[in-house]
């Protein structure tokens, strides 16, 4: 059954909240382009990344979508893909454009080209099908309705041919029992970044049109970081 382009009108939530704060050029400017303090992580996370894109050959269209600053653009330039980093924030477009082309050498030899464009995660204005691989990083643990990640899953599952890697935040991780128990003490209510259980996220999969070919997790049973590989 052919895919078909699904529009809506999103109502005020996690979802227009992410979108004012990142949109924010004072909030861009300090988005990390890596992650200087914890190189570990930065490390951890690429790894899960690369692992999750081996079956995509060089050459393959391959989107970065929220590209941020372009800390993740740059490897997927590295493994040979033709890269689009796409941002629904004109600044962190404009910074991840920036630091790309800072980062190139003269002497390294002609990396494939990379696109640079605006769009929203919730109606991109692709086209079907229109890209081999997409990486989703660091985008749906600020979703907390699950209306918002169906929406954003529906839409990634139409431009997308091949493997779309998805990171969320997974209730199963020591790290999100203890930031549980530490709002409790608090009597704090997060309205961010708040884990959910994975059989959650893989039902909104499927409902999305999705298949999960693999979980990797960043720190398995540790961290609340994990990926998703759906086709």
């Amino acid at each position: 059954m052919a895919k078909k382009t699904t529009q809506h009108s999103t109502s005020a939530g996690s979802y227009q909240q992410a979108i004012k704060r990142f949109s924010a050029p004072q909030v861009a400017s300090q988005y990390p382009s890596h992650f200087r303090s914890r190189h570990w992580r930065d490390r951890r996370e690429k790894k899960c990344i690369t692992k999750a894109l081996r079956s995509i050959t060089p050459g393959s269209r391959v989107l970065d979508l929220p590209c941020g600053t372009g800390r993740l653009t740059r490897l997927l330039m590295d493994k040979g893909f033709r890269v689009t980093a796409a941002d629904v924030s004109e600044a962190m477009v404009s910074i991840a454009r920036t630091n790309i082309a800072a980062s190139q050498s003269p002497t390294e030899g002609h990396l494939p080209h990379v696109d640079f464009e605006v769009r929203d995660v919730m109606q991109t204005g692709y086209a079907d099908d229109q890209f081999d691989a997409i990486v989703c990083n660091r985008l749906f643990h600020h979703f907390t309705e699950p209306d918002t990640r169906l929406r954003a899953l529906k839409e990634l599952r139409r431009i997308s041919r091949g493997p779309v890697i998805i990171s969320f935040f997974n209730s199963f991780a020591l790290d999100a029992a203890y930031r549980r128990i530490v709002n409790i003490v608090r009597g704090r209510t997060p309205r961010d970044r708040i884990p959910i259980p994975y059989t959650v996220f893989h039902g909104e999969l499927q409902a999305s049109g999705f298949r999960v070919q693999k979980r990797i997790a960043v720190r398995w049973g540790i961290s609340p970081h994990w990926y998703v590989v759906a086709v």
